[in-house]
């Protein structure tokens, strides 16, 4: 799954950055007092990059379209840069969602979207939009949530509050508090 897509990237861009970086077999490793920090060893870094998650039956649980994809070596998140996210959920369908940036865990297990989240899908039929600065999509469970505010937009409406929490399993989202909308009559 993502995991050993994850290693496999890690691996090949470990040694490639070594190599560039002069750490080539017969170099010197850093020398103490050189500025190097524990928290200063590269990773890697992928341009134009796509990561898959696949399911237990080899298809795509999801997505990730990223400009930039990189992960320090001694973190468990994958730093995203300009993410598009598709994820096909088991009840609601496909699902698109983009963001200015975003951090995916190292298995895959949850995906955090920052700056002008947009997401777009069907819940029981309905084509539904959110928009909101943070969202986090549990991929197991199938959950989104955010504590900020939200603005949710279905069948010619809009409503706007703060908190969401949707379960794309179950088809429902909850608007947790100061709900405010219009739904134009038709």
């Amino acid at each position: 799954m993502i995991g050993r897509i994850v290693i496999g990237v890690l691996v090949i861009a470990t040694i490639i950055g070594a190599l560039i970086l002069g750490q080539g077999p017969g170099s010197s490793p850093a020398r103490p007092g050189t500025g190097a920090h524990a928290d200063d060893v590269p990773g890697y870094s992928a341009r134009n990059a796509q990561i898959i998650e696949t399911g237990d039956d080899g298809r795509p649980a999801f997505t990730v379209d990223a400009r930039v994809v990189r992960q320090r070596a001694n973190d468990s998140r994958v730093q995203l840069d300009a993410p598009h996210m598709t994820f096909l959920t088991s009840e609601s369908g496909v699902w698109r969602v983009e963001s200015r940036s975003g951090q995916i865990q190292a298995d895959g297990s949850n995906v955090v979207l920052f700056g002008d989240v947009k997401m777009n899908g069907m819940l029981n039929g309905t084509p539904i939009s959110i928009g909101t600065s943070i969202v986090s999509y549990d991929t197991h469970d199938e959950i989104a949530r955010t504590q900020v505010p939200v603005t949710f937009g279905a069948r010619g409406g809009t409503l706007e509050a703060t908190g969401l929490l949707a379960n794309f399993k179950d088809g429902s989202v909850r608007l947790e508090s100061n709900v405010h909308g219009i739904f134009p009559p038709k």
